[in-house]
């Protein structure tokens, strides 16, 4: 207990942190957009103190084309209006809110602590969980928006890698909370506070058929699949296997498949918006198959969950095999921590706490 109160107060320290940079950091950006016909577009980056590569990102969203013009003769001569850059640039900056920012991680902080010191400690963890994803999908998601979270936290920094993303304090601030976050316990943001995971295990929960709850998708599968969408976004956005890629560069296919702007919908990328009844129907189905198949965090959790403080522990001298763990666990998790078949990189483990509550030898801890 006083271990976890000391990574906690950390974690606290370090938003806290954070917060003062990001604050001070979006003082820097200009009250207005500064534009006009005769300036370039390598000028208006300079004065809006946006990188070049992130405002023909997002004029590239509906036209690719935008990457192969001048980025030394007036936006006048490249048939691009005042207003489209002005959008492009808006854009940018309606996602630096420091403050809401902030108490988003403050929140988060708040909420992984009770989770840990409370919730994980008690008999019935189901029903305060579906609680909990409830108020996490209207907290987190329907008040607070879709940034930051987790997924964009592992886009921007690589963005920033390719100088397609400013504000490199915000960008690395984000990624190393949501890491203490995954470091405090395995998968602990992904599972308790990620606005799009909570939405998914609650379609989940909704009981079409019983028999869903039995099959759980291959461990094997779900790597497999998650691993190549990630080395695809990597060639795609810094160009690398010409023969791969067909040349193509500065991709984001993330962007596309971002399904965290459920929660900001006017910004939803078209093609999402398409795939949207498909995600909400495999949701009902199958458990969280965005962060199972897509999320390049819940990659990088996997990783780190080999370096969690907290995770589901086995009392050897109270266990009795019974298998009941493995049977609630959603994923192939508890089968490879009861069978000790490696010790390292083991299934994604969500940290829900079922095995906990179902075993009826509470030879199971999370600690």
């Amino acid at each position: 207990m006083k271990k976890n109160i000391l990574i906690l107060s950390g974690i606290m320290l370090s938003i806290f942190i954070v917060s003062v940079f990001l604050v001070r950091d979006s003082r820097r950006l200009p009250g207005t957009s500064i534009v006009s016909p005769e300036m370039t577009l390598k000028q208006i980056a300079e004065e809006n103190n946006v990188p070049l590569k992130e405002i023909l990102h997002i004029l590239g969203h509906d036209d690719r084309s935008v990457w192969n013009m001048s980025r030394n003769e007036p936006i006048m001569h490249l048939g691009i209006s005042e207003k489209t850059i002005e959008e492009a640039i808006a854009h940018v900056n309606e996602e630096k809110t420091p403050v809401r920012d902030s108490l988003k991680y403050i929140l988060w902080g708040a909420l992984l602590g009770f989770v840990l010191m409370v919730v994980l400690k008690r008999k019935n963890i189901r029903k305060i969980r579906q609680v909990l994803l409830f108020l996490v999908v209207i907290i987190f998601g329907v008040f607070l928006g879709a940034a930051p979270n987790p997924m964009e936290a592992i886009v921007k920094t690589f963005k920033l890698l390719n100088n397609m993303e400013g504000g490199a304090i915000g960008v690395f601030g984000s990624l190393i909370i949501f890491t203490l976050f995954s470091l405090l316990g395995a998968k602990f943001i992904c599972s308790w506070g990620c606005q799009l995971g909570a939405l998914q295990e609650s379609l989940f929960n909704i009981p079409v058929f019983k028999s869903k709850y039995s099959w759980k998708v291959p461990f094997a599968m779900s790597l497999s699949i998650r691993i190549f969408v990630f080395g695809v976004f990597v060639m795609l956005l810094f160009g690398l296997g010409s023969g791969v890629t067909f040349g193509i560069k500065n991709y984001v296919i993330y962007h596309h498949v971002n399904f965290f702007k459920i929660f900001h919908f006017h910004d939803i990328a078209k093609i999402t918006l398409l795939i949207l009844p498909l995600f909400v129907i495999t949701s009902l189905f199958v458990f969280r198959p965005f962060c199972q198949f897509i999320c390049p965090f819940g990659l990088y959790s996997w990783v780190l969950e080999n370096f969690a403080a907290n995770k589901i522990r086995i009392n050897d001298d109270k266990c009795t095999q019974c298998q009941q763990c493995v049977e609630v666990c959603p994923t192939d998790a508890m089968k490879d921590i009861l069978n000790k078949r490696r010790k390292y990189f083991q299934p994604d483990c969500w940290s829900c706490g079922k095995c906990i509550e179902q075993c009826p030898t509470r030879a199971l801890e999370y600690k």
